[in-house]
């Protein structure tokens, strides 16, 4: 890019920016609880503005007060595209009465939507359940549907779980599910491996800061988050850099239903090495006791 295209291209941001801080701002939450409609992403902040692309997104993020959230949708994709750090703690730290905790972490899901303005009565059921289960497991879900059963296929769970604790786990779950929402059909679990050996990618968005895992590893992704808008390109962490402040920010702004989960297992305590294990996959060596307060 020559000297003549660069003085463009920031005269043009500056417009755009200019443009931006023309719009009208957004409602202030009394409990710093945020949504965004465009990118269905959920935020803890001080004030509504995008904490990952502050003056340049034209969305403001919205204050559940004044406008509450419209699907538990949304909520699938801290399981989706989200470290794993916080489902492979809860996968090595719970380790006893599977379908009691199950439960408890049902309940605990379900008081989390009424604290962010979801309301239960408007939600469709099997869509509360299913992204309860990608939140609890990290998982891609599918689901096989007759007349008297619900079976929710969990793929590639073995990545992350030991496949029969996260079904007793889920068993647990599903009956208090069912009788809150009003099922009438049965709710099955099993289980397909679709990735087999494959590594699964680990990604960092050097506009964003923020860090991914999904899917196959690549060297770069389509941004999942805002595939039709983003113009950036996260790449595999191997092939860039960041520091342990990326995922400190990430923790602290992402509401705590993970913190929730951890802080509901008895006698919760990772075997020694593990946490630093977990966090040096991710390429973090630093500020390793702040994440840990983040989750645990």
């Amino acid at each position: 890019m020559n000297q003549m295209d660069q003085m463009n291209q920031m005269n043009r941001m500056q417009m755009i920016k200019s443009k931006i801080d023309s719009f009208p701002k957004g409602s202030i939450s009394a409990s710093n609880h945020y949504w965004c409609v465009t990118c269905k992403k959920f935020f803890v902040l001080d004030k509504p503005e995008c904490p990952y692309m502050s003056g340049m997104c034209v969305n403001t993020p919205i204050a559940v007060e004044n406008l509450a959230p419209e699907s538990t949708e949304a909520l699938e994709k801290f399981g989706l595209f989200y470290p794993k750090i916080p489902q492979r703690i809860l996968s090595t730290i719970i380790n006893a009465d599977y379908p009691e905790t199950g439960r408890r972490l049902a309940e605990i899901y379900l008081d989390f939507l009424k604290e962010w303005k979801f309301d239960i009565s408007r939600q469709q059921p099997l869509q509360t359940v299913k992204s309860f289960i990608i939140l609890l497991t990290g998982c891609e879900t599918a689901q096989r549907i007759n007349e008297k059963s619900i079976t929710f296929v969990l793929m590639d769970a073995g990545k992350i779980w030991d496949k029969e604790k996260i079904k007793d786990i889920l068993t647990g779950s599903f009956a208090h599910l069912k009788t809150v929402l009003n099922i009438e059909h049965a709710l099955g679990l099993d289980f397909i491996d679709i990735l087999g050996e494959r590594e699964v990618g680990k990604y960092y968005c050097a506009k964003c800061g923020m860090l991914f895992e999904f899917g196959m590893r690549r060297d770069t992704v389509t941004c999942p988050l805002m595939s039709q808008k983003c113009m950036f390109d996260p790449q595999h962490i191997e092939k860039t850099n960041y520091t342990s402040d990326k995922l400190v920010k990430q923790l602290t702004i992402t509401p705590d239903i993970y913190k929730r989960f951890i802080q509901s297992i008895d006698k919760r305590s990772m075997p020694s090495g593990k946490m630093n294990e977990l966090l040096q996959e991710w390429k973090i060596t630093e500020r390793q006791d702040e994440i840990m307060d983040k989750l645990f």
